[in-house]
């Protein structure tokens, strides 16, 4: 016997949820990690929700067929490089509010550049294959 969920949702707009509920997650954190760093405070970490809230357009996009993520590879590839660019401005961020300088964070950048651009490179490419 076989169940079907009569509240199906797609992929696209599981994520499209998914990233609007990190995108309240990531104000959260900020406003209660700042309220304990002595007045302190970090532009990066301040504007760390732009990368899920960039996820959630993006599969927003995806569902009126108005963007290359359409296969499995480019959306694990675009995953990758939103989770990759939160990680950076979240060490950023915590590096700017002890009062320090680093570069530790250049490579998160690099990363996800790489991530991006494999993910629109293979987007593109198998959508045209389809077509």
């Amino acid at each position: 016997m076989s169940f079907t969920s009569v509240t199906k949702k797609s992929a696209s707009e599981h994520f499209f949820t998914t990233y609007i509920g990190l995108t309240i997650f990531s104000l959260v954190f900020t406003f209660v990690y700042e309220l304990f760093s002595y007045g302190e405070s970090s532009t990066f970490m301040r504007l760390m929700f732009f990368a899920p809230l960039a996820g959630a357009m993006i599969y927003l996009l995806t569902g009126l067929v108005m963007s290359w993520v359409r296969n499995r590879v480019s959306k694990f590839l675009v995953n990758s490089a939103i989770a990759v660019v939160s990680s950076a401005c979240l060490v950023k961020g915590i590096v700017e509010v002890s009062g320090r300088t680093t570069s530790v964070d250049m490579p998160y950048w690099y990363v996800e550049a790489g991530l991006l651009c494999l993910s629109l490179l293979i987007g593109f490419i198998r959508s045209r294959k389809l077509a």
